[in-house]
């Protein structure tokens, strides 16, 4: 399944998966185990939650708050010969309740700070900006979610690690493994990949540094970004939110 093509329906007039998606999920691979039960926490058109569940057999729950979206994420698993069976859940993360556990919870959270521009656009703002989903109070459901040898995947600024590392630690959550992404190698790390778990008490792992581009020239990939786009193999079909 992992070469099939992954059709995704998404909001033109909404936020769109991104290059760090796809990082994520990539990253996410090596965590996954077959009947794993994985939670998608702002999973958007689906797309985390349903990478992951081409590349392993899974349980898979996805959350997102966006009405039309959550549509979306629940055609685009019905369309899968792989994850017919998601469950797609309209609400806040802060409104779940579960009555199990899950092995994996993965996440893109919004993480840009509440006092940049905003855009115009209210279901964008949804999905970018900090105040929609709080570090804190997201990882202390993750905490109440997750199973205690469970993994939590996650993507975020890598100029955030201070409050990151310190949000991860304060909600009794422990890195195991992170990942610096950096868009050049010159440059400073933009993106930071994490697994971390409830029970672990070992050395953090930093493991090899993704580079995504060999220029400024947003078509020259790296190797390394065009393995991740292959093993992606994405197709995005955008619609209006009206038409839903």
């Amino acid at each position: 399944m992992a070469n099939t093509c992954l059709n995704l329906y998404q909001l033109s007039d909404g936020y769109c998966y991104n290059t760090d998606s796809l990082i994520l999920a990539y990253f996410a691979r090596g965590f996954l185990k077959p009947k794993t039960r994985l939670l998608d926490i702002g999973a958007g058109c689906g797309i985390l939650g349903l990478l992951c569940a081409r590349e392993q057999t899974l349980e898979l729950q996805m959350l997102e708050i966006d009405p039309k979206a959550s549509l979306l994420a629940r055609r685009n698993a019905a369309n899968t010969s792989f994850a017919k069976n998601a469950l797609v859940h309209n609400m806040s993360i802060f409104d779940f309740k579960s009555s199990v556990l899950f092995d994996t919870i993965i996440t893109n959270p919004p993480f840009y700070n509440p006092h940049i521009l905003k855009s115009p656009n209210d279901r964008k703002n949804l999905a970018r900006i900090q105040d929609s989903m709080p570090l804190a109070a997201l990882l202390a459901s993750v905490k109440r979610l997750l199973k205690p040898r469970g993994n939590l995947l996650l993507c975020y600024d890598a100029r955030e690690c201070t409050v990151l590392f310190y949000e991860l630690r304060k909600a009794g959550l422990y890195i195991q493994n992170a990942c610096f992404v950096y868009p050049l190698r010159d440059r400073d790390a933009s993106l930071v990949l994490i697994q971390a778990k409830i029970d672990y008490k070992g050395m953090l792992r930093i493991l090899p540094p993704i580079y995504t581009h060999n220029s400024p020239n947003q078509q020259d990939n790296t190797e390394q970004l065009r393995q991740i786009y292959a093993w992606a193999h994405t197709h995005s079909i955008k619609v209006q939110s009206i038409d839903i």
